[in-house]
């Protein structure tokens, strides 16, 4: 079995009429040159598939040979592939033209000798032509060796900018919780005026019913927008144990809380709430990302939409013998989102609403799903016959939401 680099210099013989072909072969063994006589033109053409140095061909050969697949098999050749061909003719300046007109086409180097030839010049003849094609082997090399060297200079580059863009995040990220920590301190000051003049509030006897009620959600919400700041100064650092939350009643307070919003930007809100669907986690966090989202619905929905609002029960259909899936979804019919926008979509400071938002909304809301093991879908259209957006969240329920899927739906319609 021969070396590659033998399989790669040698010489193929084809001198179909009688006993040329084994003489040359044994010929140029002796000199030490790999050699082997190829019996057709298909075979000839397989072995230049495997590797060849040069090709040595009689007239003979040519005239009985189908030339056009040889010829396009040579033509076939790489860029760095100049195959040496060697032709053997009983020379006359006709019949010479003829067969330099016939191979000219091919792409190689093509010497044609006179018979009867002298051993010395048909092997000075391979030597040279196995010589040239050692010298565009190296191209070859060299050529593999600059593409695989730009291969990984581009893999360097995309690697570079990578980190570059991951740096770019971190320092955004830094510069946002020095901010949320500044912030935080600010907002603290006016947060505890106003909770205390709420507290005075809740213990006026006098006030009517509905505006005490008012006064509590105030209160409430007061409350919740504190324990918000507090995180901000240790971004999603938890020292507490999660809760069972009742995620049917998180939604429908913000659903209250949103009817001005609602109202005001003329929209038609239809809500569907299976009661009772509990999950493990923390409410403060929920609601915030339960608003992020609410809030996202409202401001790219136009004046006089509609959005969709549900909370449902389904079945883990990857182990049924689970209490199943919680499926919050709100829809709205805005301008939809761009099939590139939404391939960035959950990046911080990325935003689809200019000047309007800070790109940290979805981000947040990403964060929260996944820390209570949840997952998040969003489906966009920007076609006009069906334009929109619905965001749908999974939460892993606990055993009670799922023994309460038999309660009714509430069916509640906000705005107007």
């Amino acid at each position: 079995m021969m070396e590659s680099s033998q399989v790669d210099e040698r010489v193929l013989i084809l001198a179909p009429v009688g006993r040329d072909g084994p003489a040359m072969a044994a010929l140029l063994m002796g000199h030490g040159f790999a050699a082997v006589v190829c019996e057709s033109s298909a075979e000839l053409r397989a072995s230049m598939t495997e590797g060849a140095g040069a090709l040595l061909l009689t007239e003979e050969a040519l005239e009985l040979a189908r030339l056009p697949e040889l010829l396009e098999r040579l033509q076939a050749q790489p860029s760095w592939s100049e195959l040496p061909l060697i032709i053997l003719t009983h020379g006359g300046e006709s019949r010479r033209g003829r067969l330099l007109d016939t191979v000219a086409a091919a792409a190689g180097g093509i010497s044609v000798l006179e018979r009867p030839i002298g051993t010395a010049t048909l092997v000075r003849a391979v030597e040279v032509a196995v010589r040239s094609r050692r010298r565009q082997y190296q191209v070859r090399n060299l050529l593999v060796e600059s593409a695989k060297q730009i291969a990984e200079l581009k893999e360097n580059e995309r690697t570079i900018r990578f980190q570059e863009e991951r740096l770019r995040k971190v320092e955004k990220l830094a510069a946002a919780g020095q901010l949320a920590a500044s912030l935080a301190h600010e907002i603290n000051n006016p947060l505890a005026a106003v909770t205390n003049a709420l507290y005075i509030l809740q213990n006026y006897s006098e006030l009517p019913e509905e505006t005490n009620s008012l006064v509590n959600t105030a209160a409430s919400e007061i409350a919740r927008v504190s324990r918000i700041v507090k995180q901000s100064l240790s971004y999603y650092r938890v020292d507490r144990s999660p809760k069972e939350v009742d995620l049917a009643q998180i939604l429908e307070e913000s659903l209250r809380i949103f009817e001005e919003k609602f109202r005001k930007s003329d929209l038609q809100v239809r809500a569907r709430i299976r009661p009772h669907i509990t999950i493990l986690g923390f409410g403060d966090e929920i609601r915030q990302a339960i608003d992020n989202l609410l809030l996202n619905a409202v401001e790219a929905t136009p004046k006089g939409g509609r959005l969709a609002v549900s909370l449902r029960w389904s079945r883990d259909r990857k182990d049924e013998s689970q209490p199943g899936i919680a499926r919050l979804t709100i829809a709205d019919t805005g301008l939809g989102i761009s099939r590139e926008q939404r391939s960035r979509l959950f990046e911080p400071f990325f935003t689809t609403k200019a000047e309007k938002g800070n790109g940290l909304g979805l981000w947040v809301v990403r964060g929260i799903v996944t820390k209570h093991e949840g997952s998040i879908r969003i489906w966009s259209s920007t076609r006009e016959s069906c334009r929109g957006t619905a965001v749908s969240i999974l939460w892993p329920l606990q055993q009670k939401g799922a023994a309460a899927v038999a309660q009714p739906v509430n069916v509640v319609a906000h705005g107007k």
